[in-house]
């Protein structure tokens, strides 16, 4: 059984590996290490250098620092840790929730609303979600349910670490497009999917880009502009695990 040191360096792992994945993402983009250092939140952009150099990892860095480079880059913390490891947070006894790129927060309280969470992934054209019927329901405090105009599960494990499969995921239709941001997409014979969105300009398209490392498993894909903006249904606000 691993003791606490052990389960500790096997987050940590899983957590730089992610991390070193969106900084050289972000390189490919044709950022600066300025503007990647100010992103993360590191020191400075020597630190980032260093990462891409492998001269240095963040595996290394404090629980603290490294909670904070999650959060800054996106990811959810607590998808990164087993079930109780965080105590409140991801447990099976104590949904969390957060803003996509926020600390997650345990869902409680009294006036907590109940929100439909439908999963329409799969083979065969788009169906409208009003032609379905809802695989369950989960409850958020107000906020969060005033802010998403319906739930969708997860299926698979091309947005992990930042979405792990099985999570619900809230979602705002007609959203304003930023890009980087995550979004609902209906994509042909598969369904609605979960992708963080990026714009090339230069080739006019759009980049749908899965938050997995495995690139070989996960490939990202584009689409023209116009053909993206038909197909994107509308902008992720929030994450809930553990439900």
């Amino acid at each position: 059984m691993l003791n606490s040191m052990e389960k500790w360096q096997n987050v940590a792992e899983k957590a730089w590996a992610a991390i070193l994945s969106r900084v050289e993402a972000m390189k490919a983009e044709g950022m600066t290490l300025q503007q990647i250092s100010d992103i993360v939140g590191t020191k400075n952009r020597t630190v980032i250098g260093e990462w891409l150099n492998g001269n240095r990892k963040a595996v290394n860095a404090t629980f603290s620092d490294m909670m904070k480079y999650l959060e800054n880059l996106g990811f959810l913390p607590a998808a990164f840790f087993q079930k109780s490891a965080i105590p409140g947070v991801g447990d099976s006894n104590t949904p969390s929730i957060c803003k996509p790129g926020h600390p997650p927060i345990p869902v409680s309280g009294d006036d907590l609303k109940t929100i439909n969470v439908y999963d329409v992934a799969g083979a065969g054209p788009g169906v409208a979600l009003s032609e379905v019927e809802p695989l369950f329901s989960v409850t958020a405090p107000p906020s969060y349910f005033r802010m998403s105009d319906y739930a969708l599960k997860v299926s698979g494990h091309s947005m992990e670490p930042l979405i792990p499969h099985g999570a619900v995921v809230g979602v705002r239709l007609g959203a304003e497009f930023m890009a980087n941001e995550l979004f609902a997409a209906r994509i042909p014979y598969e369904g609605l999917v979960i992708k963080r969105v990026g714009v090339d300009f230069a080739r006019k398209e759009f980049v749908f880009k899965s938050q997995n490392p495995d690139k070989e498993s996960y490939p990202d894909f584009r689409v023209g502009i116009n053909e993206g903006e038909e197909i994107i249904v509308g902008r992720v606000v929030w994450v809930m695990v553990g439900y």
